[in-house]
């Protein structure tokens, strides 16, 4: 998976020179320039809980996922597929946080922001006539009590932060 259009030829260059001009600081989970010894904090990608990497690649700047710089450093190339941040924090680059899956595994991980429904006034349920429906790994539920769907919901592992 190339998200940033280069080539392989091109990501395994950008990889050793990420482990060649950046160490690797394990209580924080970032990335330290050799050269001038400066923790390199990455940017927040607006609107998404990462951060993104910047560089230099023939004369134009490039970003790049955070975990994914630090997922280079770690294995000396990029991943081929999505990479998960196990406990949900996407700047939390860690890199016991992070593992290769592929994207329906990400999305079971995947939490969900605490905003109660205006009607129901539970997480994730929403009404539907006399029904309520939750959405679940994405397949939609229907039952008749929307505390019922949340608990069903919860239980099926649908995570909320």
């Amino acid at each position: 998976m190339n998200r940033i259009n280069l080539s392989d030829g091109e990501l395994a260059v950008l990889a050793a020179r990420i482990q060649k001009d950046y160490d690797y600081d394990d209580r924080s989970g970032l990335l330290v320039n050799v050269k001038t010894g400066h923790v390199v904090k990455g940017a927040k990608h607006t609107g998404k809980n990462y951060q993104y990497f910047v560089f230099w690649h023939q004369g134009k700047v490039k970003f790049l996922n955070y975990h994914w710089a630090v997922w280079a450093w770690h294995n000396g190339e990029f991943p081929t597929m999505q990479i998960d941040h196990l406990n949900g924090n996407g700047f939390d680059n860690r890199i016991e946080n992070l593992r290769e899956v592929s994207d329906g595994e990400n999305k079971l991980n995947q939490l969900f922001d605490w905003k109660p429904n205006a009607v129901t006034g539970v997480p994730g349920v929403s009404p539907i006539g006399r029904q309520y429906r939750t959405r679940i790994h994405g397949i939609l539920y229907y039952f008749s009590d929307p505390n019922e769907a949340f608990f069903y919901a919860t239980m099926c592992g649908k995570r909320y932060k």
